[in-house]
């Protein structure tokens, strides 16, 4: 079986989506699926995007219409994949490099499957929200209309897409993680003053103003708060004036994108996580402190109830007073117990969001896709 992932970005600046989809590939390999990622070119890539498990096609960065995006595809499937089954597996939307890909599959008679990557979630539709509309309705709801299934990373997702009038398959499979060896992982963490982390995009739809006024109102004077993440939509004069408008520039630290070992570290340094998004699809992140031991506290815009069900963090509304009293619970919480969260927290990582199960179960979607039988039970 050959599987041909497609994704706008592998830039390790971007997010979740650029470490996922690679680490999926990597995953499915591993269970002998001939495995390949077509992307454009980027000068950031994300480093497990260099694996000799899988196939690399990386398309000219300077391309940037349509029609250009059609031809290198189609050249590259004539080619490479001349021979069926194979299944196409696409991430994101609303890019012409998007509409190739799904114009490609449609012609030449190509399952697709579609992961939307929360773009598809209300917030994500808002933003933009005219804009979007005109684009939804001159090719966008038509290019989903032609997709064999979806994949969402949460039932949550699953609901905004189905909302939509879509009525294809959808696969309900997360996001993994790649566990941190506690092994190689000695606490590093001050015992004088405790941390508090928030480590993803510097973006609008992180609700990262409403974090600092929660700071400001609550945070007691043993806690500090760091802030790391590259600045994206030039959001990071934003957080800055805000810092200094709430004289908080001694209990907060900006300290930019972190990777690799100097992310672990942050991670060991932390005793709790907080993610305060409006929205997010799945939200790679929480699960990645989780795998650190780290109790989390995140919004109901994310899809982490398990949270409260397992006991390992805090799960409130994304407004100023769901972050606020969360946020006062969760600082006043003694440093035992915040361990104690953290240990059940890896344990949950650990029986649900391991990239071996996810990829297994992948794979028992594309089969279904290809070959029809007994549908599996995370479809819907």
């Amino acid at each position: 079986m050959k599987i041909l992932f497609t994704t706008p970005t592998v830039d390790r600046d971007v997010g979740g989506m650029a470490r996922s989809t690679p680490a999926l590939a990597k995953s499915l390999s591993k269970l002998k699926l001939d495995i390949s990622i077509l992307f454009p070119e980027t000068i950031n890539r994300v480093a497990s995007v260099e694996d000799p498990d899988f196939c690399l096609f990386p398309l000219p960065h300077s391309i940037k219409k349509q029609k250009l995006w059609a031809k290198s595809l189609n050249e590259i499937l004539e080619k490479h994949f001349a021979k069926p089954p194979f299944i196409i597996h696409h991430n994101g939307m609303w890019l012409p490099f998007s509409r190739a890909v799904i114009s490609q599959s449609r012609e030449q008679k190509i399952p697709l499957i579609l992961s939307p990557r929360g773009m598809l979630e209300p917030w994500a539709l808002n933003k933009g929200k005219w804009k979007k509309r005109l684009a939804w309705w001159l090719y966008q709801k038509s290019d989903l209309q032609k997709t064999t299934a979806f994949h969402a990373t949460a039932y949550s997702e699953a609901e905004s897409i189905r909302r939509l009038g879509f009525t294809q398959p959808i696969a309900v499979i997360p996001n993994g993680v790649t566990m941190p060896s506690v092994n190689q992982e000695p606490r590093t963490k001050n015992q004088e003053q405790r941390t508090a982390l928030f480590l993803s995009r510097i973006n609008p739809k992180k609700g990262l103003p409403m974090l600092l006024d929660a700071w400001k109102k609550v945070a007691p004077e043993d806690w500090q708060l760091v802030l790391a993440g590259n600045d994206d939509s030039n959001h990071l004069p934003t957080i800055e004036k805000k810092i200094a408008e709430l004289g908080l520039q001694k209990q907060v630290t900006l300290a930019g994108p972190l990777f690799d070992e100097a992310k672990d570290e942050a991670f060991q340094q932390a005793d709790l996580f907080i993610l305060p998004s409006y929205s997010e699809n799945f939200g790679i992140v929480v699960a990645e402190a989780l795998s650190h031991e780290v109790p989390v506290l995140t919004t109901t815009g994310c899809p982490w109830e398990e949270l409260e069900t397992h006991q390992c963090g805090w799960w409130v509304e994304p407004t100023p007073e769901g972050i606020a009293n969360g946020l006062s619970e969760a600082l006043q919480t003694a440093t035992e117990e915040l361990s104690n969260m953290g240990a059940r927290g890896r344990q949950l990582v650990e029986q649900n969001y391991q990239w071996h199960a996810i990829a297994e179960k992948m794979h028992r979607f594309y089969k279904w896709i290809l070959e029809g039988g007994e549908k599996p039970e995370f479809v819907v």
